[in-house]
């Protein structure tokens, strides 16, 4: 009879172990399943992307470059919307493209000299550009407050593609583990 209250415990001690198990093994498996969503910079030439950044609806990022015409500052502006999808918002710049001019309703010239120009709103399934020189263009992704200078991963000359790509957590590390399986094998 002693035992009775002490068998009690320890049998709600197991019920209690495995109902946590449960939760832990369950949110384990939706972190590895749910899709996760990537910011992919890859150029034309490469078969692996050379930045892999984790994005998420709302976040945005800037492709900044000198313009070859007047050496003086582009800046085009991005957003990942709700359906993950690449957004054109805006682009602000120096240059005047050689007095060319913008004849656009939303273009406004600031007192500073800098041309804004705003709410295009452009769905774009990816940015596409050509890689400039570090010197001529010095192309940069700005993204999370933070400045990538594209020319340590691309030469001149490169089609540059950056486009968000969806992948499954479990699946990536799968390949990973397979991928380096394979190239030790043939090491």
């Amino acid at each position: 009879m002693i035992h009775e209250p002490l068998a009690g415990k320890v049998k709600r001690g197991w019920f209690h172990l495995r109902i946590a198990f449960g939760i832990s093994l369950t949110g384990v498996l939706l972190w590895a399943l749910w899709p996760a969503y990537f910011l992919e910079v890859r150029s034309l030439n490469q078969t692996v992307p050379s930045l892999f950044l984790p994005v998420s609806s709302g976040d945005h990022f800037s492709i900044w470059f000198l313009h070859s015409y007047d050496r003086a500052f582009f800046q085009e502006n991005y957003e990942i919307d709700t359906s993950h999808e690449i957004l054109l918002t805006d682009m602000v710049f120096k240059s005047h493209l050689s007095g060319g001019g913008f004849v656009y309703p939303n273009f406004h010239l600031r007192p500073d000299g800098v041309g804004e120009l705003k709410e295009i709103k452009r769905r774009m399934a990816r940015v596409e550009f050509m890689m400039g020189s570090k010197d001529l263009a010095n192309h940069k992704l700005l993204w999370k407050r933070g400045k990538v200078d594209l020319s340590d991963f691309f030469e001149a000359g490169e089609i540059i593609h950056i486009q968000v790509v969806r992948k499954i957590r479990l699946l990536e590390l799968v390949w990973q583990i397979l991928g380096k399986a394979v190239s030790r094998r043939t090491k």
